[in-house]
């Protein structure tokens, strides 16, 4: 499951280049999220040029670690995110706001989040999926002719279904589950612009 949605994020990403590349009218940027890879998720995001000023962006990661099923702690995850950007100033440049919609598949167990979110999952492992919306606002500093950074943050809504088990390998089974949640969407951005 995880490999066959990579593959789908993949083709997703070549075809949003091709498209981008195929014009000349068109401004793309690449750009890495630092708080993915302090996560240590390896991730990339296109960013396509609409209009004056609208952009829309395909973004992907996945974090394969551990590879070794036995381990008590594991976060591993495909995500892919699609967001629609209006900046104030110019594409690329200064303030924006935007709207986000995500995808990601799970396997999660034993973790214990930061500023107590998710309380549960340290004590059981869960795999599955979930999907949100959200909004966010954020500011591009322009470092060069070619590089920015980038820095959002917003919240997210969303619905996640999942198995429960009790241990990470050989757990019980202890049933499904799905629910709402609040997830927050911040990011840093390191972004090169191609023209």
């Amino acid at each position: 499951m995880i490999i066959r949605n990579l593959k789908r994020s993949l083709c997703a990403l070549v075809f949003a280049t091709a498209i981008a590349t195929s014009s000349t009218a068109q401004t793309l940027a690449v750009k890495n999220n630092l708080l993915y890879d302090g996560a240590q998720t390896p991730n990339l995001g296109l960013e396509l040029k609409l209009s004056d000023h609208w952009t829309t962006v395909l973004s992907g990661g996945y974090r394969p670690w551990p590879t070794d099923d036995h381990k008590e702690k594991k976060w591993r995850h495909l995500l892919v995110d699609w967001e629609m950007k209006r900046w104030f100033c110019s594409t690329f440049s200064r303030d924006f706001i935007g709207f986000n919609a995500v995808y990601s598949h799970f396997n999660a167990s034993k973790l214990k989040f930061p500023l107590g979110l998710y309380p549960s999952i340290k004590n059981e492992r869960r795999q599955g999926d979930f999907v949100a919306v959200g909004a966010f606002y954020g500011y591009s500093w322009i470092l060069s002719p070619h590089w920015s950074l980038e820095a959002l943050a917003g919240v997210d809504v969303g619905y996640t279904w999942y198995k429960r088990y009790d241990c990470v390998h050989c757990g019980e089974y202890y049933g499904k589950d799905n629910k709402p949640f609040l997830m927050p969407k911040l990011g840093i951005n390191i972004v090169y612009n191609i023209k």
